[in-house]
Order: C-alpha cells, then sequence, then structure tokens
C-alpha cells in the first residue's frame, strides 16, 4: 500500500522493491572519483536517511553487498539486474539511498554538491549541450 509519506523503490528488474519515508536528511550530488566509479557517471544522487526510514517489501534475499576497502561504504545491489539499492556505512548507521532507484524524488531538494573540483573533464561541455537542448526543445514547441 502507498502511503502519501513514503516513496516505493526498486531495482531495474523488479525483483527487489523497498519503500522509504520521504523525510530525507540530505539529497546530494557527489562527483568524486568514487561515485563516479560507483554509477558509471559523471556523479551520483544520493538521498540520506536513517536505517528505521527503510522497509524492504520484496525479495530481500535477491541482495547482496560488497565492503569497499577504501571507504567506509558497503555497497548494495540485486543480485539479478545489479542495480545499486540503498546502502549503508559498513558501521549500518547511514543509509544512502541511491535517487535513481526511486519511483519519484524526495521531496527535499538537492540540498549540497560534493566533489565539484572532481568532475570529469568532459561534463563541462556536457552542461553547454543541456542548454542547446533546452532552447531546441522551447523552439519546437
Amino acid at each position: 500500500m502507498v502511503h502519501p509519506n513514503t516513496i516505493d523503490g526498486q531495482c531495474i528488474c523488479g525483483a527487489v522493491r523497498y519503500q522509504v519515508q520521504n523525510n530525507m536528511a540530505a539529497f546530494k550530488l557527489c562527483y568524486c572519483s568514487f561515485c563516479q566509479k560507483a554509477s558509471g557517471s559523471a556523479h551520483e544522487a544520493n538521498a540520506f536517511t536513517t536505517p528505521d526510514q527503510i522497509e524492504w517489501l520484496q525479495s530481500k534475499d535477491m541482495l547482496t553487498s560488497f565492503d569497499v576497502p577504501i571507504s567506509h561504504v558497503r555497497r548494495v545491489f540485486c543480485r539479478s539486474c545489479g542495480t545499486t539499492l540503498p546502502f549503508e556505512a559498513q558501521n549500518g548507521k547511514f543509509p544512502v539511498v541511491p535517487v535513481g532507484s526511486l519511483s519519484h524524488p524526495p521531496s527535499r531538494p538537492v540540498s549540497a554538491i560534493v566533489g565539484w573540483a572532481s568532475r570529469p573533464a568532459w561534463y563541462d561541455e556536457e552542461l553547454g549541450l543541456i542548454e542547446e537542448t533546452r532552447n531546441a526543445e522551447r523552439a519546437a514547441q
């Protein structure tokens, strides 16, 4: 059952489903090199919450994890499709919710950009393409 103060999340294949309270402590974009490697992209979009705010609804047994040796992070993902799902510090105190796994974004807006100086060299060019795309879409309307 969908509750107005929760957001549903799931992996790509739909095997693993969860629900999180929509009262995130923070919503950050991180451009550090670690997050680039973990996401395979320019940055990660992560919301932060507490362990009691996440409820696993389906196939929690499909989760697998990896303790990243150079950090305090335990990456968690679906063993079938590899989607990154809510993960935590290895001490279990700070769950991180990958915003891309949610059915809609949290009500809290992005509160910080982290690691901007580490963004990939091609990223600034991409920002120009974003503006060009917006202009083209406006002209097409």
